[in-house]
Order: C-alpha cells, then sequence, then structure tokens
C-alpha cells in the first residue's frame, strides 16, 4: 500500500479517536454535570420543604398559645369562673347556665370558636350551648384527654371522631377555692382554627403537600388528594381523609419512610425518593412537633422536583448532537443554575435568619461583626446591619461585666469558642445596648469551619433573658412565702393540745401560790414545799415553750450529735396533742442509737411533719401510728429506691413513721415530692417538697412505701457520726463474751426483720449479705459462695421459700452451714430438715444472745 495512502488512513483513523475521545469527554461531562444538577435541584428542593415545614411549625405554635391565652382569659375572669364552678355542682338551675350561655355566646363567635362545655371529671357534660346536651356522655377519646387534663395543664387535642365529623378541643382545667381541679372548661374549635388551616399553608406547586399525623401516621389534616385517594379505594366517597387515612404504603401495612422514622430524631429528610401514602415516588422532609405530639410532613413528587433537571437532561441529549455547541451551552447552563442555586440558599438563609427571634450574628477569628439579623440589631438599639459591620463585637457588647468590671476578650467564652474550636454556652452574663444599658443573656457560641476544616470564625446566638429571670425569683419568693406560710398554719393544729397543757400549768402555778402566799409565815416548810412545785410547773412550762420555738423555726438552728430515739422521746408531747381523737401513737424506740449530725428543729419539724400527714391519712378513723428508730446498712442499691441526693452507701440510724391509713397510689407517689402538689387542704405540715429539702441538706434518703388501703410508710435514713458508732462498738465488744468473723447471708422476706439480723451479726464481729427471698438468695450464693461461712434464713418466704432454698444451696455446696429462722416452734418448722445436716434453729422474735449461741454453734472458733 502506498504510503501516501496509509497515511490519509492513519489519520482518518487519528481523527475518528480523537473524534471518539472527544465524544467520551463530552458524555463524561455531562454525565458529571447532570449528577452536579440533580444534586444541587435536590437540596434546593429539601430546603425550601424544610422553610415550609418550619414555618408551619412555628404558625401551629402561634396559634396554640394564642388560643391557650384566649382560654385562660375566660377561666381568669372571676364572674364567669364562678359561673363555671357553679355549673359544676349538683344543685346547679338552668338560669346559671343560661347566663353562662349569654356570657359566652358572642365570644365564641368572634373568637373562631363553635362551641363550648363545662364537663365533669366523671366525663357528664354540666353545661353547653344546647340544653339538650346537659347530663351527656363525651365520647371515650374525649374523656380521656379530660382526665389528662385534670392532672395537668391546657391541652390542644388532635382532631377527634365526631360521627363523619372530626372535632378539635381546647380543654383547660377549672380549679375551686382550694386549688383543686373540679373540672374541664372544653372549647370546640371552628374549622378556621383546626390544623388543617395552617397545613393549607403548606400546598403550593401541583404535588407539594404539608400534613400532620399522629404517632400511628393516621392524618391529622385534610389530604389535598382526596379524589385520587377515593379513586385508588384509600378513602370513602363522602368522608374526610382526616384520621381515615393512615400513611401506609398502598396495599402494604408498612409506613411510609417518614412515618417510619419521623420519631427517631427532631427532624428527617430524605430526598432519595420513597414510596408515599399515594402510591407514588416523593420526597419529603419532616419534623416531630412536641408541642402538639405530631409530626409534620411536607413532601413533593419525584418528578415535579426534578422537573427542572430532567428538562436540563433532555437539552442536554439533543444538544450533544452538536459536540461544541452542547459543550458551550452545558458549560452556561451549570454556571447560571449554580449562581441560581447559591442566589436561592442566600435567600433561604436570609429568610431563616430574619423569621428568627433569637438574635444572631457572625464574627472572624479577629472578632469582628460579619453579619447580623434583624432580632439582634433590636435588642442591641442599632437601626442596620451597616453599624455592626466589621466592628470588634466584644467592644460592642460584651467589653464589661454586669458589675461594670472590664471583660478581658481572652477569657470571653464567645472567643474561646473559635480559639479552641469547641461550642459554648452561657447564661450568667450580660450584653451592652447602643445605649449603655444591660441586660442578661443566654448565649450560645459555635465555631464555623471551611471546607479544609479550618476555624474561620463563629456564629452567636443569644436571647434576652430579663423576663425569665424575673419570673424565675418571682416564683422562688412565692414557694419560700408558701413554705413559710405552711409552717406557720400548721402551728394551729398544735394550738388546742398546747392551750390545753398551758392552762394545767398555769392552774398548778396559781393553785401552789396562792397556798404559799398564805402559808409563808404560819408554815414556812409548806410554803417552800408549794413554791418548788411552782418552780417544777414552771420548767415544764419551759420546756414546752423550748420544743415551740424549735418546732416552729423560731429557736436557734445548731447541727450537733443528736440521739433519734431521745430526739423523738422530747417532742412526744408535741406529737400526741396534734393527733384526732381515737388516733395512737406507738413507740419502738432503740437504745443504744448511734449518734447523728443534724439540727434538732429541723429533725422534729419532719417527724412532726410525717406524724400529721399520717394523722391526716387516718382520716378521723381510729387509727395508730408506729414511730420506730434503729440503725441498719444501707448499700447502693437499696439507697437507689430512696428519695435523696446520691447518700453515700453505710451506716445509717433511721427513723420510721407507718400509719395504716388510706395509702397512695403510684401516681400520687409520683409527684408527692412536688413543690406545690397536695392531696388536702393548705396548712397542715411542711409539705413534702420541704421534707425532702431537708433530709437531702442532711445528706440522708427517704424511703417511701404504700399501697391503696394499706397505709404509708416513710423512713428517713441519716448518716450515722463515726467516732460515736466506734465509740459503741467497742462498748459492745467489752461485754460480748464471744465474737465470731467471716460473711454470713440473710435471707428474710420482711425487712425490718432482715435489717435487724443484719445489725446483730455485725455487732458480732459478722460481715453480712442480705437477700429478701430465696431465687436473690441462690444468685448471691453462686457469686460468693466461697466466702460465705453460714447462712441465716427464714423458712417462709415468697417466690422460693426456706425448704427449696436450702436444697438448692446443697446441691451447690453440701457443706453450707444454715441456721434456720420462724415463728413456728421448732419441731413443726424442722420436721422436713431431719437428717439434712441442718445447723442450727432459732425461733422468732430472735434475741441477741439466743442467736449468738446459735452463731457460735454453727460457725465454731
Amino acid at each position: 500500500m502506498p504510503f501516501r495512502q496509509m497515511h490519509a488512513r492513519f489519520s482518518d483513523y487519528l481523527g475518528n479517536f480523537v473524534v471518539l475521545l472527544f465524544l467520551l469527554f463530552a458524555l463524561l461531562v455531562s454525565w458529571l454535570s447532570l449528577n452536579q444538577i440533580r444534586k444541587y435541584e435536590m437540596q434546593s428542593v429539601v430546603a425550601s420543604l424544610h422553610a415550609v415545614n418550619f414555618s408551619t411549625a412555628d404558625r401551629l405554635r402561634q396559634q396554640s398559645e394564642r388560643m391557650v391565652a384566649e382560654s385562660a382569659s375566660l377561666t381568669d375572669n372571676e364572674p364567669l369562673h364562678g359561673l363555671m364552678l357553679a355549673c359544676l355542682q349538683a344543685d346547679a338551675d338552668e338560669m346559671t347556665r343560661f347566663a353562662l350561655r349569654q356570657q359566652l355566646a358572642s365570644w365564641l363567635v368572634a373568637h373562631g370558636f363553635s362551641d363550648f362545655y363545662i364537663v365533669n371529671p366523671d366525663g357528664h357534660i354540666a353545661a353547653g350551648m344546647r340544653q339538650s346536651d346537659q347530663g351527656k356522655v363525651v365520647s371515650a377519646e374525649l374523656s380521656h384527654k379530660v382526665t389528662e387534663v385534670l392532672h395537668g395543664e391546657a391541652l390542644l387535642t388532635h382532631p377527634l371522631p365526631e360521627g363523619r365529623d372530626v372535632r378539635m378541643w381546647l380543654l383547660t382545667p377549672l380549679y375551686d377555692q382550694a386549688g383543686k381541679s373540679v373540672g374541664v372548661f372544653a372549647l370546640v374549635l371552628g374549622e378556621e382554627r383546626h390544623f388543617a388551616q395552617v397545613a393549607r399553608l403548606g400546598r403550593y406547586g401541583s404535588t407539594v403537600e404539608t400534613y400532620l399525623v399522629d404517632r400511628q401516621g393516621w392524618l391529622l389534616t385534610p389530604s389535598r388528594f382526596e379524589d385520587e385517594l377515593i379513586a385508588g379505594g384509600q378513602l370513602k366517597p363522602g368522608h374526610s381523609s382526616v384520621l381515615a387515612v393512615r400513611a401506609m404504603q398502598p396495599h402494604t401495612d408498612e409506613p411510609t419512610f417518614a412515618v417510619a422514622h419521623m420519631l427517631d430524631a427532631r427532624e428527617g429528610m430524605n430526598a432519595e425518593g420513597y414510596i408515599g401514602y399515594r402510591g407514588g415516588l416523593v420526597a419529603g422532609v419532616w419534623q416531630w412537633d412536641r408541642l402538639h405530639d405530631a409530626a409534620i410532613i411536607t413532601e413533593i413528587d419525584m418528578g415535579e422536583a426534578l422537573g427542572s433537571y430532567q428538562r436540563t437532561r433532555n437539552l442536554l441529549l439533543l444538544l450533544l448532537g452538536g459536540l461544541l455547541v452542547s459543550g458551550g451551552l452545558v458549560a452556561r447552563s451549570y454556571a447560571g443554575y449554580r449562581r441560581r442555586l447559591e442566589r436561592q440558599d442566600n435567600e433561604l438563609r436570609n429568610l431563616l435568619l430574619e423569621s428568627t427571634a433569637e438574635a444572631i450574628f457572625g464574627l472572624d477569628l479577629a472578632g469582628r461583626c460579619t453579619f447580623a439579623n434583624q432580632s439582634c440589631l433590636r435588642m442591641l438599639g442599632y437601626e442596620s446591619a451597616g453599624e455592626l459591620m466589621g466592628r470588634n463585637m466584644h467592644l460592642l457588647l460584651h467589653h464589661s461585666h454586669a458589675d461594670g468590671s472590664p471583660y478581658d476578650e481572652q477569657l470571653c467564652k464567645i472567643s474561646l469558642s473559635y480559639r479552641n474550636k469547641t461550642r459554648m454556652h452561657c447564661r450568667e452574663e450580660v450584653f451592652w445596648r447602643r445605649d449603655g444599658s444591660s441586660f442578661p443573656v443566654e448565649y450560645w457560641s459555635h465555631p464555623m469551619f471551611d471546607e479544609s476544616g479550618h476555624v474561620v470564625g463563629c456564629v452567636v446566638t443569644f436571647l434576652d433573658i430579663t423576663e425569665l429571670r424575673k419570673a424565675e425569683e418571682q416564683r422562688n419568693r412565692i414557694e419560700k412565702q408558701i413554705q413559710h406560710t405552711q409552717r406557720l398554719e400548721s402551728m394551729g393544729v398544735l394550738a388546742g393540745g398546747i392551750a390545753h397543757d398551758f392552762n394545767n400549768i398555769l392552774s398548778a402555778i396559781l393553785g401552789n401560790a396562792a397556798l404559799a402566799s398564805r402559808k409563808v409565815i404560819s408554815d414556812p416548810l409548806d410554803a417552800r414545799e408549794k413554791l418548788e412545785k411552782v418552780v417544777q410547773s414552771c420548767d415544764r412550762a419551759s420546756v414546752l415553750c423550748r420544743q415551740m420555738l424549735a418546732y416552729s423555726g423560731k429557736g436557734k438552728f445548731v447541727v450537733r450529735q443528736l440521739n433519734l430515739s431521745a430526739m423523738v422521746e422530747e417532742v412526744t408531747h408535741l406529737l400526741e396533742v396534734s393527733l384526732d381523737k381515737g388516733v395512737v401513737i406507738k413507740y419502738s424506740l432503740a437504745d443504744p442509737l448511734p449518734l447523728i449530725e443534724a439540727d434538732e428543729a429541723q429533725m422534729q419539724q419532719v417527724v412532726m411533719n410525717l406524724v400529721t400527714n399520717a394523722n391526716e391519712a387516718i382520716a378521723g378513723r381510729s387509727g395508730v401510728i408506729s414511730i420506730t428508730t434503729g440503725v441498719m446498712h444501707a448499700d447502693l442499691r437499696y439507697l437507689m429506691d430512696c428519695y435523696g441526693d446520691n447518700p453515700v452507701a453505710g451506716r445509717f440510724a433511721y427513723v420510721e413513721v407507718s400509719d395504716a391509713g388510706c395509702g397512695m397510689d403510684a401516681a400520687t407517689q409520683q409527684r408527692i415530692f412536688d413543690p406545690f402538689f397536695t392531696t388536702k387542704f393548705t396548712g397542715r405540715g411542711l409539705g413534702m417538697s420541704a421534707v425532702l429539702g431537708i433530709v437531702r441538706g442532711h445528706h440522708g434518703a427517704l424511703k417511701l412505701y404504700s399501697e391503696p388501703g394499706k397505709g404509708t410508710t416513710f423512713k428517713l435514713l441519716l448518716p450515722v457520726c463515726e467516732q460515736a458508732e466506734s465509740s459503741q462498738e467497742a462498748a459492745i465488744e467489752r461485754v460480748s463474751p464471744w465474737q465470731g468473723s467471716g460473711l454470713v447471708m440473710v435471707v428474710d422476706d420482711e425487712e425490718t426483720v432482715r435489717e435487724t439480723a443484719v445489725m446483730l451479726l455485725e455487732d458480732m464481729g459478722f460481715t453480712t449479705l442480705a437477700a429478701a427471698d430465696g431465687m436473690e438468695a441462690l444468685e448471691l450464693f453462686r457469686a460468693r459462695g466461697q466466702e460465705i461461712r453460714a447462712v441465716l434464713m427464714d423458712l417462709t418466704m415468697p417466690r422460693m421459700g426456706g425448704e427449696e432454698c436450702f436444697r438448692e444451696l446443697r446441691r451447690i455446696n453440701p457443706d453450707v452451714r444454715v441456721v434456720l429462722t420462724s415463728g413456728y416452734n421448732e419441731q413443726d418448722a424442722i420436721q422436713t430438715f431431719t437428717g439434712k445436716r441442718l445447723a442450727g434453729f432459732i425461733q422468732k422474735p430472735v434475741s441477741p444472745d439466743r442467736l449468738r449461741k446459735a452463731m457460735h454453734e454453727a460457725v465454731g472458733g
């Protein structure tokens, strides 16, 4: 083949190769460009959906707060409140209900409510706009919400079914003069105030929809596509989709991706596409609204979301026929698209910055302002962001402490955040306005990073907490005043008994003084005897006065070593005069008892309060209040079930106050230590929140046992003084003829019996483990069987009794030494243990001497 022909063919091949290479390059560029376009298109769509979601949530919050305030304006109105309470009375007449309707009729229309009801706690309607509704029972769903409101605060309900319609309710508790919730004021929202009216703001384009769902995925707002749902068989004709359609994948039991993940985090998104409740592929964002206990979901069909992308893709495919032209068009299209996205991103960012109530500004590494939103300008007193741009923000608003002393910029937490690359939060500082005034703030400083991970500045968000501080201070003042008032009012309970005793003392003083004055000359010895009786009566009065001063808090507060048994004996007189007739106190005071370090007046107040509560629980019937003192070892497991400020495991002296009164259910026990919670009228003692505060202040713990109808027991535990305890133990050692050693496991289901046995064994020199039943004993023995020298075990226990537990212990260790205890006599108790090498037996009640003898025989030594 001639060289020229070969060269031409080579040139053709080379040209084709170059064309093919250029085509492949163009295809690669086009593919990469399309991917980027799709990515930024979806980012823009998702940002728009997020903005809609945030706006919807904010409008819902504002609407709810406005409606709650409107309802509160009615319940706080004394005449209206009086009419509402009157309607709840069993003898309420129709004139009262008519007056209430007349007062509320025009208000309901003006504020967008369609009806009202006064509902009793049992769910019966006491009054409403229609006389025919009186006495009816509300629906089960509404009755459940009424019960919640009676034990809480005002509540805006989800839509609730009413036949083929749905209603939304605003429920507000009604309180009587004693502060007890006695009913509910229920407002029926007009349709213009339903969730649906706010959700409609999220409808734009042809497929964008914002809707709310509950935890089970039921729609709480009407679907934009109800006709489509009817055609697909998901909704019956003529029915609303509210509470009739679930956000599930059609023809399956699987929830949509948004519903399945709405509770995983506060907010989420899916830009890749998932099957929506209509069956099509959608992109969506969601956030969980805690205030309304619902998820706000905004979705768009993927076809509409990618409409711009698909048009661009088709254009690129057509233009690939002309490689040079198409390349230029793609480049220009991509560049313009990026600018448009950046402009949209900037607009969205500015919209978010300007629409939030929080003040926000940015700083560079030199502390100069880079941006500031309108809330920031308003709080600081500036008119435009230009007045702050480029200026050192520390010198403008953070230059001094609240007292006016200079604030070093190097110590400022805002500058520390970008210097140390960490988030900072503070609520104990002040910012300074343009006019020189200061205000308290809570602020957050977040460092900003560039693409390479280097800090470029920080963003600061702050709130003016002036009103919050005032509210906290007001609340603290009110709480202290209430506690002081309750303490003074509780003295009224004791007044009758104290007056009686003082009258007796005064009678003795007057009588003996009169007799002494007559005989001071004629019979001096008899007069002296009468005067000594006067002195004795005065001493009695003095003791009574000291006790009253200590209880009322007017005595001197001194932390010193106390004996709880002695303290209870000293306050015995005050305890007994405060009780109702028919109520007696049974004492079981340990002696000797290790000393504690405490304020005597506060301890007397705690005991008096617990006894007063026990007396109230008996409610005027005959009954017994038991007061027991003792010492016990409490481990961390025991203390975990106690109320207190993380006390340390160890030895505790305790006072236990028990009654056989009405008891408490679980819900009452959970709230009993709330500052203003009460189950009775005011003015009866300190309140359990104050008791718990005293216990925490002494590093103690408070154990609560209670069952409805079976009574209540409070056990106050206080750490013993180590020096005092060791001296008592030394005294016990001097009188004890035998001391043991090693680990003994005590197994008994009665806690007091178990604790007593533990104390006796530890006084003998043993260390102890305690188990409440046979199952727990086996677990401990498997874990520490090699250390345990002997087992002291009750015969009758729940879950696993002593006989079965003994057999299991012998299987683990045939040589285990078990001493059995029982209330039955020895012959009846151990007849099934004959020939099984039982180490010993003690009949209850267990005395220290008999226990010492049995343990000595069991372990030897």
